[in-house]
């Protein structure tokens, strides 16, 4: 609320002092030599205020991200942590000095256009990025409303197509992995390279998992005989990319390692962990061991996340169908699988083969 006090001077001459005080904010004053100036001032003054505007309060696009990744960035999926915060340094380098609310759309249109050689959909992330800044500084009320909302994401013009990347690892060239691999000094390369290939796990999930969470030697009920069978090893992954855990499975030489890893002592609550890691200290992917021996493999243009692309089209060659991809690979919507639709068609015919076998057709 502002109030005026009229005040006289040293000189004879009166002047009018404006104070606003409101209630979570600092009491802001300003002094002025006609009643009309300051009356209009406090009126104007007490508007920014309330919208969180006012110079005293002002705060810029730096310290609103420094906010966010004090308070928000915590609570992102470890996968998303790093790419979230090259993400809003990107940002802060081309609009860190610049006030929040001078920041509209077209600022931030103009320097997403720098990314060029970047997909789309990456271009949408760092938009992203910063929309979810802008939101979480308005419950601080920084800004009245986030300028990103209604701002228009880009799209492909429909006559480009993003190819999609469908890099298949050959058998032979997984063996050629594997003993490229072996010969790592970080024994957990090798073991991360064939856990991927079995389970289709993406890199931070597999760097994510607990050895609480794992069940190496499960028992399952087998309805067609009602006796208890041995079960694939498994392990609940907890911190996914799109924030639903699910159960990853291990069959064959990716669960005998991990029963072996069982053995070994370690203090680390993770699976992957290195040697001497802190107990709580999230393990890190060997990046560089990984670039070095996939080149010493021979293998070209191809990820590590072209193993879980590998073991999705396995599984689909062995009879799963979509819905059940889409369930163990951690997939939200038939969308995100498209891909497959083909391959899932193509060894589809066998249901029809088995009706055909009954006489039911």
């Amino acid at each position: 609320m502002a109030t005026i006090e009229e005040r006289s001077n040293d000189d004879g001459s009166v002047s009018y002092r404006v104070k606003i005080r409101l209630k979570g904010r600092p009491q802001v004053s300003e002094t002025f030599n006609r009643k009309t100036d300051a009356r209009i001032w406090a009126q104007r003054t007490e508007a920014e205020l309330r919208r969180g505007r006012a110079f005293a309060l002002r705060r810029t696009v730096a310290q609103a991200i420094d906010h966010y990744l004090q308070h928000e960035w915590p609570l992102l999926a470890e996968s998303e942590k790093r790419n979230r915060v090259r993400q809003l340094e990107w940002w802060r380098e081309r609009l860190g000095d610049r006030l929040l609310e001078d920041v509209g759309p077209a600022d931030a249109r103009e320097h997403l256009r720098s990314l060029t050689d970047r997909k789309i959909a990456t271009v949408n992330r760092y938009r992203a990025a910063l929309s979810a800044v802008f939101s979480t500084v308005i419950e601080e009320e920084w800004i009245a409303s986030n300028p990103l909302h209604h701002a228009r994401r880009r799209k492909r013009p429909n006559t480009e197509r993003e190819e999609e990347r469908d890099r298949e690892v050959t058998p032979e060239e997984m063996e050629q992995l594997k003993a490229a691999c072996r010969r790592s000094d970080d024994p957990r390369l090798y073991s991360l390279v064939v856990c991927a290939y079995a389970s289709g796990a993406r890199e931070g999930e597999l760097m994510g998992l607990e050895w609480r969470r794992a069940e190496l030697s499960p028992t399952v009920y087998d309805a067609a005989t009602g006796e208890n069978r041995p079960g694939v090893p498994r392990v609940e992954v907890v911190d996914t990319k799109n924030g639903t855990s699910r159960m990853l499975y291990f069959p064959g030489e990716a669960g005998e390692i991990l029963r072996q890893m069982r053995r070994q002592p370690r203090l680390s609550r993770y699976i992957f962990a290195a040697a001497g890691a802190r107990p709580d200290e999230l393990p890190k992917f060997p990046v560089q061991a990984w670039r070095y021996w996939r080149a010493k493999a021979g293998l070209t243009d191809f990820r590590f996340h072209d193993l879980r692309h590998s073991w999705a089209c396995m599984l689909l060659d062995s009879g799963a169908t979509l819905a059940q991809l889409m369930i163990l690979g951690g997939w939200k919507s038939a969308i995100m699988v498209r891909r497959y639709a083909a391959r899932s068609q193509r060894h589809g015919s066998d249901a029809v083969e088995v009706m055909h076998r009954r006489g039911l057709l």
